[in-house]
């Protein structure tokens, strides 16, 4: 039996600009301290799974006023049945968006050539020089590769979220410069979320405020 950490029946964020359900998948290799899904980054901290066999039956009912399913995590290509949820989503013609760290190059360039992945969004945490210290990542270099596998197909974007007092316009201009085909169309940064923190010293912090993302969105580009 196919098991998800959980399922959000109807979201107008996850995908901009589309109706999308959301599954999400755990476990995560990475260790950012301002991640707002510890429960589905730390095993102490995981619920109850859900089943497929009660999201396929929602999903197939309700795909034509779906525009897609988000598939998002925790870190969903360490999930391993992952590929078998995506077939059997794909049986049903609902076109799937994969959220991913980028730490599994290889799978991801292999969903995409299977068309089980329609798109992806790859979060790109930091300057890969910094991956180590402050996310745990010990391949930065795989990440590089997955942000690659994107560009150079169109199949998706690059995604940074704004944490106050770390990501200054100087820290993003170096993000930008390491990727020559990041752009404005396909380079997003989106605001920290404080509160319920992997590390709860990130709770303490303000929000970045959507002015400050719309400022920084147009600075790191001149």
């Amino acid at each position: 039996m196919i098991a998800c950490a959980g399922f959000n029946k109807l979201s107008l964020v996850d995908w901009p600009g589309k109706v999308a359900a959301v599954v999400f998948l755990r476990p995560c290799n990475f260790r950012c301290p301002w991640c707002h899904n510890p429960d589905l980054v730390e095993p102490s901290r995981f619920t109850a799974p859900v089943p497929v066999e009660n999201i396929l039956p929602y999903l197939r009912r309700y795909r034509g006023m779906l525009d897609g399913l988000v598939v998002t995590g925790g870190e969903p290509t360490l999930f391993p049945d992952l590929t078998l949820l995506l077939s059997l989503v794909h049986e049903l013609g609902l076109p799937v968006k994969l959220d991913t760290n980028g730490s599994h190059p290889e799978l991801v360039r292999r969903l995409l050539d299977e068309r089980l992945v329609d798109t992806v969004a790859v979060d790109y945490k930091l300057p890969l020089r910094l991956y180590e210290d402050l996310v745990n990542a010990r391949n930065p270099e795989r990440v590089a590769e997955t942000i690659d596998i994107v560009l150079d197909r169109g199949c998706g974007h690059v995604r940074t979220t704004v944490v106050p007092g770390l990501h200054t316009r100087e820290l993003l201009a170096e993000m930008v410069r390491a990727f020559p085909g990041l752009n404005q169309n396909n380079y997003r940064l989106q605001p920290f979320r404080p509160g319920n923190c992997l590390d709860p010293k990130y709770n303490g912090l303000p929000p970045a405020t959507a002015a400050e993302i719309e400022r920084l969105s147009k600075e790191i580009w001149t």
